[in-house]
């Protein structure tokens, strides 16, 4: 194990709690108080779980930095990989204001600081405490990022990839460092309190078609929407799903992370996780036991997260999928949610959804002269995606290719 450790001064430009004032705090630093930022860095996660877990019981964060999540990626994938944690617990005046679980891996020869989670995470970022914003402003958080990136083990590049504007109601202070707006957006939107007035945001006509389609499929056999129970129906319900999204992408051209064994392994551990960690809702429509669609779902906070969303186009011209969602949604607001997320990526249907995308911010640096080129190398490579990604004519050729691809691989 091997622990790095940072304590010092506050500098002039970095906030503490309340109720004391900066000014305050400052001065007392001056004559020799004990006012203190700390930063403490773990290099793997089994050091990190009690300080992890403890923080991370109420604080501001997304998912997908909470400590099984990662442990699930980093012992099927991110270990082989080669991916080394180093994770940081902020505090100020000896209390925590930020934990950052960030790794070190290779990228073009060199050492490159990016988020844990690979392509497992959609939104990359860290846990803020609750009281963060009042504690250090934006204008005081670059100088914070320095004394954080002088205690992190050695980089010579970072490449901070899909952070979003906000952590819950927090901004995110990761994203005021600047960079360059992501390829993708996320599409998240609030839920009402009930389903009724949820609905209203659809045309009738969108609506009564819902209707039919139900009523349709149910007038051919029995129709049942389940959510799993039991960690063991979750794991069966699960390895279904994923076997029949991969295939479902496969068909479209796209190699996708459902067909790699680590990242399957991933998603059955936290599948079957006991119930006080509890973190997916896998959810499956059937008729006459027959599978119409299914879905694996993130929930933290009354955030419900969309993770994976697969449907039988045997079925697809009764909408399985939409059908499906709108009873996700229906379940999550009668659970009390208040924020629905339908994830990273653009798909037409998300527009009917939510009124406006959620922009993402990719932060990419050189940190050594070496890393100045492995760091323009990686920007460019990001751009290029971003506009192909943004170009309309551009995406359906691609998605064209990659359709008539999948077609010949099942030929």
């Amino acid at each position: 194990m091997t622990i790095l450790s940072q304590e010092q001064s506050l500098p002039a430009s970095v906030a503490v709690p309340a109720p004391r004032s900066f000014e305050r705090v400052v001065a007392e630093a001056r004559i020799g108080s004990r006012s203190r930022l700390g930063v403490t860095v773990h290099n793997n996660l089994a050091d990190a779980e009690i300080s992890w877990r403890a923080f991370e019981a109420d604080a501001i964060a997304n998912g997908f930095q909470s400590f099984d999540w990662l442990k699930a990626w980093h012992s099927q994938v991110g270990g082989a990989e080669g991916v080394e944690p180093a994770i940081a617990m902020i505090s100020l005046d000896g209390q925590p204001v930020m934990h950052a679980a960030f790794g070190i891996e290779r990228r073009l020869g060199l050492r490159c600081l990016v988020w844990l989670g690979g392509k497992f995470v959609d939104y990359k970022g860290p846990m803020l405490a609750r009281d963060f914003e009042t504690r250090v402003s934006p204008a005081q958080f670059p100088r914070l990022w320095e004394q954080i990136q002088r205690a992190l083990p050695p980089h010579d590049f970072i490449a901070l990839e899909n952070q979003p504007d906000f952590i819950g109601t927090h901004a995110n202070p990761f994203a005021t460092l600047g960079g360059e707006r992501a390829p993708d957006a996320g599409y998240v939107f609030a839920l009402p309190a009930s389903y009724d007035e949820f609905a209203t945001r659809f045309r009738p006509e969108t609506r009564r078609n819902d209707r039919v389609k139900e009523r349709k499929l149910a007038a051919v056999g029995a129709l049942e929407f389940r959510i799993a129970e039991t960690g063991e129906e979750a794991r069966r319900m699960a390895a279904d799903i994923l076997d029949r999204k991969a295939a479902q992408l496969r068909a479209q051209g796209i190699s996708s992370i459902f067909e790699d064994a680590g990242y399957r392994a991933a998603y059955i551990a936290l599948a079957t996780l006991p119930p006080k960690r509890k973190l997916l809702q896998v959810a499956t429509l059937t008729l006459d036991g027959e599978f119409l669609s299914g879905s694996i779902a993130h929930i933290r906070q009354g955030h419900a997260t969309l993770m994976v969303h697969t449907y039988e186009n045997h079925f697809a011209k009764m909408s399985p999928g939409r059908l499906h969602l709108l009873k996700l949604i229906k379940t999550s607001i009668e659970a009390g949610h208040e924020i629905y997320d339908l994830s990273v990526g653009y798909a037409p249907y998300k527009d009917s959804f939510c009124d406006t995308s959620m922009a993402l911010t990719n932060l990419v640096a050189a940190t050594k002269p070496w890393g100045i080129a492995a760091a323009s190398a990686e920007r460019t490579r990001l751009g290029l995606k971003r506009a192909v990604k943004s170009n309309d004519r551009l995406m359906g050729w691609l998605r064209a290719l990659r359709s008539a691809l999948g077609r010949k691989s099942f030929s």
